[in-house]
């Protein structure tokens, strides 16, 4: 999984930004998170939103090594807290008939 480097303090962060929130940089370059993540915690969602199939349906949030986390769904049965998982992209729900695609975190 891709994420951004802060050219001026070194900061990693999983999602596009314009300005760094620490130091107040312009610049990013590229950055790999790795193949692999670290489940911190998680919520178990028994009624989904319209457009999603998957109930339950598990969001959480997952740690890579660098020290940056995302938020996604976590694609197990049975999930727990320091379980590692992958980052994969794909279906996250079908929204006006629109496919939407993005991050999973699956178990590995």
């Amino acid at each position: 999984m891709k994420g951004l480097k802060c050219s001026s303090c070194g900061s990693i962060y999983t999602i596009n930004r314009r300005v760094c929130p620490k130091c107040g940089g312009r610049t990013f370059e590229e950055y790999d998170l790795g193949d692999s993540c670290k489940l911190v915690t998680y919520t178990v969602v028994w009624v989904t939103p319209k457009g999603i199939d998957r109930s339950p349906l598990v969001l959480g949030i997952v740690e890579f090594p660098s020290g940056a986390r995302a938020f996604g769904q976590i694609i197990t049965s049975e999930p727990k807290i320091g379980m590692i998982l992958t980052p994969k992209i794909g279906e996250l729900r079908v929204s006006d008939g629109n496919h939407i695609t993005g991050y999973r975190f699956e178990q590995i």
